[in-house]
């Protein structure tokens, strides 16, 4: 299990909550949560700052040792940056 699968299962038990709950105050399914906790994905930013504030851990704190999360943003913020350029220059072709 990765780091943040079970630093998101050991904050959630730590804090009282219960899978049900989380998913509750998040306006999500429960099986969102585990699959979390299960390190079968990963929370979208809006999600994992309300966990930090509801688990009361910083986001740095949730995603530090996280190497394979870090390689995936790092990823998909190149790709944006792509698309980015090549959005770009279809708007000056069009424009």
């Amino acid at each position: 299990m990765s780091y943040m699968a079970t630093k998101l299962k050991n904050a959630r038990q730590s804090n009282g909550f219960s899978q049900n709950e989380i998913a509750t105050i998040l306006h999500i399914s429960r099986q969102s949560i585990s699959k979390w906790e299960n390190d079968r994905g990963y929370p979208d930013l809006d999600n994992l700052i309300a966990l930090s504030d509801l688990y009361k851990i910083s986001i740095d704190e949730l995603l530090k040792e996280n190497e394979q999360l870090k390689d995936k943003i790092e990823e998909n913020n190149t790709k944006i940056n792509e698309k980015r350029k090549t959005l770009k220059l279809v708007n000056t072709r069009l424009y």
